[in-house]
C-alpha cells in the first residue's frame, strides 16, 4: 500500500549576482533581490530583500590579485571584503560574484 509523505515544506532559495568593484553596482541574475552599500575601501555591505535561515554565501573574486573574506551579519545582511593578494594584503576594492543559498523556513520538524 501506497502512502503520501507530508511534511513541511522547506524552500530553498539560491541567488546569484555580480557586485561591481566600486561597490556600487549590482548586476546579474538575482542583483533585484539584494541591496549593497560600499562601507569602505573593500568593503561591500549586502543587504537581502527577504531574510534567509541557514545561509552559505560563496564570494569569488573577478579581479585579478584579489581576495575575498564573507561575514554573514545576520539574516540580511553580508559583508564581503576584498583583499589584495600582493604583500601586505591591504583591502583594495574588486569584482565579486557572490552565491548564496538558504531556506525560507525558520522550524526544523
Amino acid at each position: 500500500m501506497k502512502r503520501s509523505i507530508q511534511s513541511n515544506q522547506r524552500h530553498v532559495v539560491t541567488l546569484s549576482f555580480i557586485a561591481n568593484a566600486a561597490g556600487t553596482a549590482l548586476t546579474g541574475l538575482d542583483a533585484a533581490q539584494v541591496t549593497m552599500a560600499d562601507t569602505g575601501t573593500g568593503v561591500k555591505t549586502i543587504t537581502l530583500k527577504e531574510p534567509l535561515q541557514d545561509m552559505v554565501v560563496q564570494a569569488t573574486a573577478g579581479t585579478d590579485d584579489v581576495s575575498t573574506v564573507v561575514s554573514v551579519t545576520n539574516q540580511t545582511t553580508i559583508v564581503v571584503t576584498t583583499n589584495s593578494t600582493e604583500a601586505g594584503a591591504a583591502p583594495t576594492d574588486g569584482i565579486v560574484h557572490v552565491t548564496i543559498h538558504g531556506s525560507t523556513v525558520a522550524d526544523r520538524i
